[in-house]
């Protein structure tokens, strides 16, 4: 019997890899932003007043969307083991049908919507008020976090649907 190669084809792992750099750093940068606020609030009365605005729409975002891919490769999301390991194999493979399916649609509306909501915003030339507790950065920024980290996701699971549907483990 050959044994098939189950490595996932380089985009895939390249934009996994791409994808938990820029969650890290985001988390890093998070926690970086909350000691600087800590420090500066507590030690110097002199508050930030920005950094929840940085922290709830760009670095907690980034985080969670940008992970998605790596997520994916390397199995780091909630699995029913316990009963899929009781199926019989074609209920399986209908199982992992359905799942890629169902992802694939997910991440296109989370692609769609998410895209819409940041052109429009573009469009408009959408920014935050001056002197606002909101990060200065324009809004179109932050939300198209949600798009471009869900278009990765929805690259690699096209991308890696003939593996995954044929039940091999990923070895990165």
């Amino acid at each position: 019997m050959t044994q098939r190669n189950n490595r996932p084809v380089p985009f895939v792992t390249a934009t996994a890899k791409g994808g938990a750099i820029l969650a890290g750093a985001a988390i890093v940068l998070l926690v970086v932003v909350m000691l600087a606020e800590a420090m500066l609030r507590y030690v110097f009365s002199y508050p930030l007043g920005w950094n929840v605005s940085a922290v709830e729409r760009l670095l907690m975002p980034a985080a969670v969307f940008f992970s998605l891919p790596w997520l994916y490769v390397h199995g780091g999301h909630v699995t029913a083991d316990l009963v899929y390991e009781r199926l019989a194999p074609s209920v399986r493979r209908f199982a992992r049908v359905l799942t890629v399916v169902l992802i694939v649609v997910a991440a296109a509306l989370l692609v769609i919507a998410g895209g819409r909501e940041a052109w429009e915003s573009f469009r408009l030339g959408d920014v935050p008020p001056p002197g606002s507790s909101d990060v200065a950065v324009p809004t179109w920024v932050w939300q198209g976090i949600q798009p471009l980290g869900a278009l990765a996701l929805l690259a690699v699971v096209l991308v890696d649907a003939g593996r995954f549907i044929r039940d091999e483990e990923v070895t990165p």
